[in-house]
């Protein structure tokens, strides 16, 4: 667990910081800051997230997948009965129902993560053994060159044998950076969310231990320093939930401050459907979430606004419109020229006229 960037193990946490889940929503006395604010990784579950699985145990079996693999992959959450957008029941009045909620809301549960522990394991694998086959090579290689050489001098042979140390420092470099994100990929796999209303809203992440028999980490964080980024959205119109995607498994989650994004899987339980997503980490407006526009569809629609725009154009100018266009550009540019220029003679003669003196002060002057 970590309490302000100390890290302590995981376990049930004692003394003055161990208090229930549920006071994280009792308002406190005006002397003592939020637990909120102070208490960022707690390992203590909360009842209301553990309930269909033991979030607790974490051993290696859970990271083994199963033969075949297809059983990983096809979804086994069931569905629960959670309010979801219908005839009776539009996304505006979805959105506050989870605004007036009174206590913490679960909004999504994953699918087993089997095959992502075993891709990772994997890649980890294979950057580690390149890693050592990369050193053991390039350190007999380098000494041997070093030896060698007897035609340059001492400093010339000493300055190439530096140069390729550092090629090799380089690319080892590369390996190690990419084996560690293999490692901790795990660990920033969300397992679930919960939303905790109140005046400040947060979100509370259940991810997976790096270690496994380790309990799961439980992480608060405040709702306006998660985003999706600002380009991105959940929503497809595709899936049970409107969130799954051809080409992406998973959609990423960036808090601020932090330079690795949490992953959260697009085959998992979602509350209500991927909008909300949309709305909560994507800063979306409730009105425009409600179109049920998916980021392709967006893409689509400018585009189709811009072929509008040109067929007018078209029709306006003619067939010439392109250079008609270029040609009313250059006008427009050249009359700010212009008036740029006159401004600045206004203005230099206007500082000349200020900068001469009255004639009679001249003649007193001579």
């Amino acid at each position: 667990m970590l309490v302000r960037g100390i890290r302590m193990p995981l376990g049930p946490l004692k003394g003055p910081l161990s208090r229930p889940s549920s006071m994280l929503l009792k308002p406190m006395s005006p002397r003592t800051p939020s637990i909120l604010t102070t208490l960022r990784f707690n390992s203590s579950l909360p009842p209301s997230v553990d309930k269909d699985k033991n979030l607790q145990s974490n051993d290696w079996k859970s990271r083994i997948p199963k033969f075949p693999f297809h059983k990983d992959i096809a979804p086994t959450i069931v569905p629960k009965n959670t309010p979801r957008v219908g005839p009776t029941l539009n996304f505006s009045q979805l959105m506050e129902i989870l605004k007036r909620s009174k206590g913490p809301e679960l909004l999504y549960m994953a699918e087993s993560h089997r095959l992502y522990f075993l891709a990772c394991m994997a890649l980890t694998f294979v950057c580690c053994y390149n890693l050592f086959d990369l050193l053991d090579r390039s350190i007999r290689g380098l000494v041997e060159l070093y030896r060698d050489n007897e035609e340059d001098p001492a400093v010339h042979n000493a300055l190439k044998t530096g140069g390729r140390v550092g090629v090799v420092a380089l690319l080892s470099l590369v390996y190690i950076l990419a084996g560690l994100t293999f490692a901790v990929f795990p660990t920033r796999l969300i397992r679930r969310i919960e939303y905790l209303p109140g005046a400040v809203e947060h979100l509370r992440l259940v991810t997976h231990p790096w270690v496994p028999g380790k309990a799961s980490p439980v992480i608060t964080v405040p709702l306006e320093n998660l985003s999706i980024g600002k380009r991105a959205k959940v929503w497809t119109g595709e899936g049970f939930y409107g969130a799954s995607n051809r080409s992406s498994f998973f959609f990423l989650v960036f808090e601020k401050g932090r330079a690795l994004p949490w992953i959260v899987d697009r085959s998992g339980w979602f509350w209500g459907d991927a909008r909300v997503y949309d709305v909560l980490l994507g800063k979306e407006p409730v009105a425009e979430a409600e179109k049920g526009l998916s980021y392709d569809d967006m893409l689509k629609l400018q585009a189709r606004q811009v072929n509008e725009k040109k067929a007018e154009l078209r029709r306006e100018l003619g067939p010439a419109w392109r250079m008609k266009m270029i040609g009313k550009i250059m006008q427009e540019d050249a009359a700010k020229i212009t008036g740029t220029n006159q401004d600045q003679e206004q203005i230099g003669s206007q500082k000349s006229q200020t900068k001469s003196l009255p004639q009679d002060k001249q003649d007193k002057n001579n």
